[in-house]
């Protein structure tokens, strides 16, 4: 096998190693994308339950309170009438005083109330806030997911021809290459080859020893000491 023909074949089965990546890359991106859509669905869904909840007990609150309210008011008319049939001053002095301070108690009432009322208006508009994030988060999840329909074919064929293309290009490996070329593509992949730039490694920019670039530029399987990439001339080089 020439020096050219060498370089050229490890460059080739290179490319096809980073595109099988780039394709994998793509084919995963897309389900990651659909969980991240559904994560935005699930969180809204839990902002608009939590903001519904809060509106809820805002609205036990008040009716708690109203109930208090009412309670009040009917001691306060009880008391009230009981007045006239008090036999001593004493006892309508005491009675007046009991109303008196109930009246006061109604009066800090009414105004929790009133409070009470108004956090329930504030948080009402939290609700159709949170739908709307609802219905925009489901949008974007409906898109990723027609996209990684629409593409995942084309992906995978794109992958299922260039593998073959890559299985015709293995079979002019040498025996002796091929072991090492499988060895490391096993445990590196597509970042298992380097070119060779400007007397270093090109994955790893490790210095090369002399008889490393030598062997190189001879068309010889080197494997760089620093990274373990197998070692090529890039195409400039070898057509120099």
């Amino acid at each position: 096998m020439t020096v050219a023909v060498a370089a050229g074949l490890l460059r080739t089965l290179h490319r096809m190693h980073r595109q099988l990546a780039d394709l994998a890359e793509q084919l995963a991106a897309g389900p990651r994308a659909v969980a991240a859509r559904t994560r935005l669905v699930q969180a809204a869904e839990a902002k608009k339950a939590a903001a519904a909840d809060d509106v809820k007990k805002a609205k036990v609150v008040a009716d708690q309170k109203q109930l208090q309210l009412k309670s009040a008011e009917a001691k306060i008319a009880d008391l009230e009438g009981k007045l006239n049939a008090c036999k001593t001053n004493r006892e309508y002095q005491t009675l007046r005083d009991q109303v008196a301070a109930d009246r006061m108690a109604t009066k800090v009432l009414e105004d929790e109330i009133l409070e009470a009322l108004e956090r329930i208006d504030a948080l009402k508009p939290s609700v159709p806030a949170a739908e709307a994030e609802i219905e925009a988060a489901k949008k974007l999840l409906a898109e990723a997911e027609a996209k990684v329909r629409s593409e995942t074919g084309r992906l995978e064929a794109e992958v299922a021809r260039i593998r073959g293309e890559l299985q015709v290009a293995e079979k002019d490996l040498g025996e002796d290459v091929r072991e090492k070329y499988d060895r490391v593509v096993k445990q590196k992949g597509a970042d298992g080859m380097a070119a060779v730039d400007g007397g270093t490694c090109g994955g790893c920019y490790q210095q090369l020893t002399g008889n490393m670039l030598s062997d190189v530029l001879l068309g010889r399987i080197i494997i760089c000491r620093s990274c373990g990439r197998l070692l090529y001339m890039p195409e400039s080089s070898t057509s120099a």
